[in-house]
């Protein structure tokens, strides 16, 4: 008698979607798996996995992948989210399938847009303002230059990557009349709904000398490391904003420090970082100041400029679920032999 094949949900988050997997893979044995269940049903039930998804925790934890590694019958790994740059190809087996997701365009696309909006209107500033100081100098029967706070319609948003998310800040922009430009690692043959143009990595520094606000969405890859520095700091107008949803080190560190400390640049919203701490709900101290964890070897958090998150665009229960339906078609596509939408990276077993 043939025994079942089965996929392994490994992580705290992959608990609450094992309905949700199993309800796509029907034929299926869905397993799941946290820390508190122990190494040795760990290792049990990766000897038998043909597919296995993994979340942030089982990742973070050591020794878990290295585990999964060993699985003698594995062939195909999710992730529920997009960034690849930890993988490389050699650390996995030969043939191996490794797959990211999808589903979480939405609300990152309304963490670009309330960050641009925050940074237009001043909502936090003036609210703060009046609340503790009774400051009314800004409201409307001030006609003073120093009283006006910005407005978004008509100004210029660069999307720096045109794939799924920036496509979802690009749809909401249009509804504030932006006027909205992007690059994209490919060129295409017409420029797409809503945009006035798009380009390549050669449009670059046009993109950087139009814009108001400039989102990064694109991958971390060799051609995006560093791909925003002083020369296109120098080309930005010195009104611009960034919006860093991207990876930390598409922009160099010292540069991107730089130009907001001497304020080359208006300013920035950073979700996504250089470092992290190793334990996010006890974080160790900064290794070089010592105090609060700092996301960079630099002191972003001290500029006026800067509003900081910790890498939370994503962060809601939306997004979780749009996640792991991604996950449930791939390997629904796997199962019937098909191909593989997010199947990103082949494992190369190092050669």
């Amino acid at each position: 008698m043939d025994h079942k094949k089965s996929v392994a949900v490994f992580g705290i988050t992959g608990a609450d979607f094992i309905p949700l997997i199993q309800n796509s893979l029907p034929e299926w044995d869905v397993i799941g798996w946290t820390n508190a269940d122990g190494e040795a049903l760990r290792d049990e039930i990766i000897s038998k996995a043909e597919a296995a998804v993994v979340s942030p925790d089982f990742v973070l934890t050591p020794g878990n992948f290295g585990a999964l590694m060993l699985g003698q019958n594995l062939k195909l790994i999710c992730q529920p989210w997009v960034g690849v740059d930890w993988i490389d190809p050699a650390q996995l087996p030969k043939d191996l399938i490794f797959c990211n997701a999808s589903g979480h365009a939405a609300p990152i696309a309304e963490y670009v847009m309330a960050a641009i909006l925050n940074q237009a209107t001043e909502i936090n500033t003036l609210s703060h303002n009046l609340k503790t100081k009774g400051d009314w100098s800004r409201g409307g029967r001030n006609t003073s230059l120093e009283a006006f706070h910005n407005d978004v319609a008509r100004k210029t948003i660069g999307l720096i990557g045109y794939g799924e998310i920036a496509q979802a800040v690009a749809k909401r922009a249009e509804a504030f009349d932006m006027n909205i430009i992007a690059v994209a690692r490919s060129s295409r043959n017409e420029t797409p709904a809503p945009l006035s143009w798009i380009g390549t990595r050669s449009d670059l520094d046009r993109l950087c000398q139009e814009s108001d606000y400039i989102v990064l969405t694109c991958d971390l890859n060799e051609e995006t490391q560093d791909m925003i520095g002083a020369a296109q700091f120098a080309a930005m107008k010195p009104n611009c904003h960034i919006i860093n949803v991207a990876r930390g080190e598409v922009i160099e560190e010292e540069s991107f420090f730089n130009a907001l400390a001497n304020k080359t640049i208006a300013g920035a919203t950073i979700d996504t970082w250089y470092r992290y701490p190793t334990d996010v709900t006890v974080p160790e101290e900064d290794p070089d100041r010592g105090g609060i964890f700092r996301g960079s070897r630099f002191d972003f958090l001290s500029l006026d400029n800067v509003t900081a998150t910790p890498h939370a665009a994503a962060h809601t229960k939306g997004a979780d679920y749009g996640r792991y339906v991604s996950v449930s078609e791939s390997l629904q596509s796997y199962a019937k032999g098909e191909t593989i939408k997010r199947h990103v990276i082949t494992g190369t077993g190092g050669e």
